[in-house]
């Protein structure tokens, strides 16, 4: 009885999402690979001749602000690879713009949302909608369908384990009817890639779904995700120095890359450092302010919580980014997985209905005489 039930939710749940799920699916395979991709496709405005040191931030900032005074730096991203350009994201949307880092030369100011990744990117979060009265039901509707994705996979699961001899049904024999052989291929990757399906489904959910992703987290790991600290600004004197304050938040965590600069908006506010360390995990941030610079606040990712690991490492996860090229490529098999499980779930269902279409030619009919094939 309940492995009739469940296997009757697997269907429904499989025909309410299996088109919204198909377009995640091979919309997520192609953004793995998204900023590569981009990058080959404009190489004039990403690629950059490395010449001695970069510029330091207030110089390129001061730089790019003569070229294009019109447009408002909010922070600034750094590309480990001395051949690539920096990104400058802009306020006000405005977009963003790529700067040479060793003469400030502005290479392009863009929308991100207008190129090839930002294109791929909308119609994985959210369907290509961006009218701001229809975004959230949309953003509700995407997060559904992963919710629908960790249901497949948790029901899946519970199908394969109800019946006996478990590992024995994870056994394909190509010899035996088609039918078989694509029951055993859809369950031999079920099993096997159900705790990666899971982690991609639930980080996407949580991009989204804030507070009942972070209190599942938080649930499930027994601690508490750290909260983002209140600065005060009353009082304090603006940052004269931007250098001289990046290099105080720096040596917070001197064996540590900087990877991301928040720039001060206003008189008063601080400059954040998002500091990056050798291994897997989240970058470590410091909150520099006031003249002389002093840092106001810093967060140590190697002390943070379980919560906060997983909080602040959720992105990374969700795309494969948090280790090496093999990684990375497991991620886009990962990412193939739902609509391989929509193509042949769709096999099998149209084979069980006896539909033409998912009837393929018997080559060896029972009893002789000429095969069978999808048209008989």
């Amino acid at each position: 009885m309940l492995y009739r039930w469940l296997r009757r939710l697997h269907l429904a749940l499989f025909l309410i999402s299996a088109v919204p799920l198909t377009l995640l699916s091979l919309t997520g395979a192609l953004l793995v690979y998204g900023p590569e991709l981009q990058e080959a496709l404009e190489p004039e405005i990403w690629a950059v001749e490395p010449r001695g040191a970069p510029l330091p931030v207030r110089e390129l900032l001061g730089r790019v602000a003569e070229q294009r005074p019109e447009l408002k730096p909010w922070s600034v991203a750094f590309d480990p690879r001395p051949d690539r350009a920096w990104r400058i994201w802009l306020g006000g949307g405005q977009g963003a713009m790529n700067v040479d880092p060793y003469d400030g030369r502005v290479l392009a100011h863009y929308h991100p949302n207008r190129n090839a990744q930002g294109i791929v990117t909308a119609l994985h979060r959210r369907w290509l909608v961006d009218d701001k009265t229809a975004a959230p039901w949309v953003r509700h509707a995407v997060s559904a369908v992963a919710l629908a994705l960790m249901l497949q996979v948790l029901v899946g699961v519970g199908i394969w384990l109800t019946p006996p001899r478990r590992l024995a049904r994870l056994s394909v024999d190509f010899s035996k009817r088609p039918r078989m052989v694509v029951i055993r291929l859809h369950q031999l990757a079920g099993v096997t890639t159900a705790l990666l399906l899971l982690t991609v489904a639930f980080t996407g959910l949580a991009m989204y779904w804030h507070a009942p992703a972070r209190a599942a987290i938080e649930a499930a790991t027994g601690s508490r995700v750290a909260e983002q600290p209140e600065l005060e600004t009353a009082g304090r004197a603006p940052i004269a120095d931007l250098d001289a304050a990046v290099a105080v938040g720096r040596a917070a965590f001197p064996e540590a890359r900087l990877r991301h600069l928040r720039v001060p908006s206003r008189p008063g506010d601080a400059a954040v450092l998002h500091l990056e360390a050798d291994g897997i995990g989240p970058p470590s941030r410091v909150w520099v302010g006031d003249h002389p610079p002093r840092i106001l606040a810093l967060q140590d990712a190697a002390a943070a919580s379980t919560a906060t690991w997983i909080w602040q490492m959720r992105y990374p996860l969700h795309v494969g980014e948090f280790a090496g090229p093999v990684v990375r490529a497991l991620w886009v098999v990962v990412a193939l997985m739902p609509a391989a499980f929509v193509g042949t779930g769709l096999w099998l269902y149209g084979n069980r209905r006896r539909y033409a279409w998912a009837i393929p030619a018997d080559p060896t009919p029972r009893g002789g005489g000429r095969p069978r094939t999808s048209s008989n």
